[in-house]
């Protein structure tokens, strides 16, 4: 059965921004909306952006560095998306902007979570901070970028440095251990940007260098290094937004752990294979998912390509896996799919969290194991993540409540499928938001496509 994801809304928000910044012309073939990114593009109209769908095509044309700025700054979109949005207006310091809603008890909420967001990202003077209304300057100095510690800059303020040292022709450099979430970086080399982004380790070492560390005891360690050098004008490309990676390892999950007819394939077409973005799929072949990489194309700068996902042979199980921080900072969007899987799996999994995540996640890993326990299954909450002890079989849960995540609610949505309920998930209009489609095309892999020949 072939499966058409919806387009990785993550990619699409950065192409929509880099757009933007082209002086001319982008084109996206075989081109649909990502949840929201419509929204996010009308938001990018007021900076300029002029955009139409002719045919299979996005046609968007973008004012080059000469883009206008709002007073007005929109700040109720995701966080990477409002961050985007600041990044392109702090190119001028002197213009005064506002954030601004309806004075009551929500909108005051907004307002002050958004000033706390932009503060957070950027250096700015205060000119008026009252109940609904923020109002502010950017300086001009950027706020130190604090590596996490796993050794890398994180991927929000990683894009919000690159992109505000592009638009201002400003340099800016900075090694990583890894990269995690560097699309923005290999779209912008695409696209033409004066940027290098190479790996660095022994081989840019003196032969005395090299020999006096062996000699120390000390470990040479391969690093990546990025550098964005002043850029006088992006010109139009062709582009591509692949599919979205969240939804393929729903679907290569389902396949892992559903009672599904073995004759049917799940083939996944121009999936996001990003390696920085697609860990999780790793993580699940190494617990043992049957998935093939069948098409492999390096284009448009980055790495996308077909996928064919087969349900195990019978009397297969998963395997648990330790999965350790940097496994999971590449597949942190789909951890609770992970954690589904892992109650499947023969043995313990363990998933690990990087260190700045653990108090943020605590009361959503709390909120998880509540529902897969539901189950039968083990499952314990640490502060550094999940161990989860998987059932042979599972014969019994119901009543999953995805609360406010779409991600959560979507790795219990697989759990409902694969355990039969005919009744969805509480919420589930919050994952039919976040992956339009998504519950009708999981039930139809599940059905027989001989019966459905038939």
């Amino acid at each position: 059965m072939i499966i058409s994801l919806n387009p990785d809304r993550e990619r699409m928000d950065l192409t929509l921004t880099v757009a933007l910044l082209v002086n001319g012309r982008t084109v996206l073939d075989d081109f649909s909306w990502a949840s929201g990114s419509e929204r996010f593009a009308q938001a990018l109209r007021e900076f300029g952006l002029e955009y139409s769908i002719q045919g299979h095509q996005l046609v968007l044309d973008g004012k080059g560095f000469q883009y206008s700025s709002p007073a007005l700054l929109p700040f109720d979109f995701a966080e990477q998306e409002n961050v985007l949005l600041w990044t392109l207006a702090s190119k001028d310091c002197s213009q005064v902007y506002t954030f601004a809603t309806e004075n009551d008890e929500a909108g005051v909420a907004r307002v002050a979570a958004a000033a706390e967001m932009l503060q957070r990202y950027f250096r700015v003077k205060v000119e008026e901070d009252s109940p609904a209304k923020f109002v502010f300057t950017f300086s001009e100095d950027d706020p130190n970028a604090k590596k996490d510690s796993l050794g890398n800059i994180p991927y929000i303020m990683r894009n919000r440095l690159l992109l505000r040292s592009l638009i201002r022709s400003g340099y800016y450099g900075f090694e990583e251990k890894t990269a995690v979430h560097d699309q923005l970086t290999k779209m912008l080399m695409y696209f033409g940007v004066n940027l290098k982004y190479e790996g660095r380790g022994m081989e840019q070492l003196s032969e005395f260098e090299r020999r006096l560390m062996i000699a120390q005891g000390k470990k040479i360690e391969r690093t990546q290094f990025t550098e964005i050098l002043e850029t006088k004008v992006i010109t139009g490309r062709d582009y591509y937004v692949p599919g979205d990676t969240t939804e393929a390892v729903a679907f290569a999950l389902l396949a892992s752990v559903a009672n599904m007819p073995k004759e049917n394939v799940v083939k996944l077409s121009n999936v996001e294979l990003n390696t920085s973005r697609s860990g999780a799929l790793s993580c699940l072949k190494r617990m043992g998912a049957n998935i093939e990489t069948v098409t492999r194309r390096e284009k448009f700068g980055d790495v996308f390509g077909d996928v064919e996902i087969y349900p195990l042979e019978a009397g297969k199980r998963l395997q648990g896996r330790r999965f350790s921080e940097d496994s999971i900072a590449t597949g942190f969007g789909e951890y609770a799919l992970l954690a589904v899987a892992a109650c499947f799996a023969e043995g313990e999994t363990i998933l690990r969290l990087p260190r700045e995540k653990r108090t943020e996640m605590r009361p959503k890993n709390e909120f998880l194991a509540e529902n897969l326990r539901k189950t039968g299954v083990e499952v314990g909450v640490y502060d550094d993540g999940l161990v989860i002890r998987g059932m042979e079989t599972i014969v019994n849960g119901s009543d999953f409540d995805g609360g406010d995540s779409a991600e959560m609610g979507l790795a219990l949505m697989v759990l409902s499928l694969a355990l039969q309920n005919k009744e969805p998930i509480v919420h589930i209009e919050t994952v039919e938001a976040e992956f339009p489609g998504i519950y009708e095309k999981m039930k139809q892999a599940l059905v027989s496509e001989a019966k459905e020949e038939a």
